[in-house]
């Protein structure tokens, strides 16, 4: 970087100053630096300034102003960026689908958890809809998925959905005539050789009773398997139009 430097001179009475020797300070304000090692090594040394409180500098290497406050350098500015909680991973559309199953390695060693987020906007007909684990290519579908979800209805009707041991976790059903759908759910270390578990909450239309239901719980995956995708699928041959999300959590 051109306003780079690499010492912060002080001068001798009668010394002969250069243009170049002035155009440190004048071309730059405050002293700019590549990094803090440079920076370091520019102050104290022959012909060089003590540092004392009040220095300011510049790092180019990351774009921030420092001071010296007497004893440290601290940062005057830009902040740093917050780092956001969820990173987003994948998402797509799906029109006129029966199902659809993310892409291989959605789950990774990067995250240990992760959050989905479906919306269905269109059914052709009633359907329950399920979600299964899945590893290489292939849905997980032993009787090994256990769940419950407690629902109160729009009517003031209770709902309660459970399983002790069976081929998917149901994550609610969606009514043809009133095709609203909408889920949010923690999938809980799909990756790691553990138990994996879900947690979260779903809204819909129930059938065919016609009124609005929320449920919310979660449930466990009983074997210590290792998987990188899930599916979301309809119970019966019905086309489905909507959209989904998946993000990581962060791990600091």
């Amino acid at each position: 970087m051109a306003n780079e430097q690499t010492s912060v001179p002080l001068y001798a009475a009668s010394e002969v100053l250069t243009a170049a020797n002035m155009n440190i300070s004048a071309g730059t304000g405050v002293p700019v630096f590549a990094t803090t090692v440079t920076r370091d090594a520019a102050f104290g040394g022959a012909s060089e300034k003590v540092l004392a409180e009040g220095q300011l500098c510049y790092l180019s290497s990351t774009n921030v102003v420092q001071y010296y406050d007497g004893a440290a350098w601290a940062t005057v500015g830009p902040a740093a960026a917050a780092t956001s909680g969820l990173t987003f991973i994948t998402g797509a559309t799906f029109t006129t689908a029966t199902n659809f199953s993310l892409a291989a390695n959605t789950f990774s060693a990067t995250y240990k958890n992760y959050r989905i987020l479906i919306n269905v906007n269109a059914v052709t007909a009633d359907v329950d809809v399920t979600m299964r684990l899945r590893a290489a290519g292939t849905d997980a579908s032993g009787s090994d998925y256990q769940f419950a979800f407690q629902g109160l209805g729009g009517n003031g009707t209770a709902d309660n959905a459970t399983s002790a041991g069976t081929t998917a976790w149901t994550v609610g059903d969606i009514d043809s005539a009133n095709p609203f759908y909408a889920c949010s759910l923690d999938i809980m270390q799909p990756q790691a050789s553990g138990f994996t578990s879900i947690l979260g909450n779903m809204a819909f239309v129930e059938k065919p009773a016609v009124y609005s239901l929320y449920r919310f719980g979660g449930g466990w995956y009983q074997q210590t398997t290792s998987f990188d995708s899930l599916s979301f699928i309809s119970s019966v041959a019905s086309s489905i139009t909507g959209n989904y999300r998946v993000y990581g959590y962060a791990e600091s």
